[in-house]
């Protein structure tokens, strides 16, 4: 065997070895972006100057230049005169937009609750939307609808098909 073909046959076998282990790269393809930390089953806390103002916590978290995404969601928020969190099965949270997806469900502190299969919250405005159908209750009073859009702080509410039941004290 000559000293060339043995070189080549070296040659050979490094250059399989490598595209056989080479990196897959599949998620940068996949959208593009890879997420600067990932975490499992977290809590990040939001310490203000009169203590923890919002907290949310998850299964699975991705956090990218400009948002999180996070599966089994779960958004607090101590900053408001009520206690507030909301929860849903997947969530973008994006600056004080809060985009979820499957199983949500608000809860307020007075009792009052929201529930959907998908919506958006903005924090800082405390708005709650859902472009399709919501159930919206506090104590024995219930009002389900679609397309709801709703200011928690105010108290204002609009929504289409809506049917309500009210218990009168």
């Amino acid at each position: 065997m000559s000293i060339n073909l043995f070189f080549l046959m070296i040659l050979t076998a490094l250059i399989t070895m490598f595209a056989y282990f080479k990196p897959s790269d599949a998620q940068d393809k996949k959208n593009g972006e890879i997420p600067k930390i990932e975490l499992e089953s977290f809590v990040v806390y939001e310490i203000g100057s009169y203590g923890i103002e919002r907290f949310f916590e998850g299964e699975e978290g991705k956090r990218f230049d400009d948002r999180y995404e996070i599966s089994s969601a779960k958004f607090s928020n101590n900053s408001k005169t009520l206690f507030e969190s909301i929860r849903s099965d997947n969530a973008l949270y994006k600056g004080d937009l809060i985009t979820l997806t499957g199983n949500v469900h608000y809860l307020r502190a007075d009792g009052m609750e929201f529930r959907s299969d998908e919506g958006t919250f903005d924090q800082k405005n405390s708005i709650i939307r859902t472009s399709g159908p919501f159930v919206l209750t506090q104590n024995q009073n219930r009002v389900d609808g679609t397309k709801l859009y709703y200011n928690t702080e105010q108290e204002s509410v609009s929504a289409d098909a809506v049917r309500g039941s009210y218990q009168l004290d």
